[in-house]
């Protein structure tokens, strides 16, 4: 539940950076923010969210012979 709360949160930042920045800045600038900062970002997430998940999962495994 937290996990979807952070991406909705992150798509809501992405959001507003994006209009900031094609309204204040050149298209060249608004260009690489969508194709580099955006995309990079999602998948800086992505990894960040697989990671925490995957060390959760494992935590848990180890424990549970441990309560049987």
């Amino acid at each position: 539940m937290i996990a979807g709360y952070a991406w909705a949160a992150l798509m809501l930042v992405l959001g507003a950076l994006n209009l900031l920045v094609a309204v204040t800045m050149s298209i060249q600038a608004w260009a690489w923010f969508i194709t580099v900062g955006a995309v990079g970002a999602k998948v800086v997430a992505f990894l960040a969210q697989y990671w925490i998940f995957r060390s959760i999962i494992v935590r848990k495994l180890r424990a549970a012979p441990a309560a049987a």
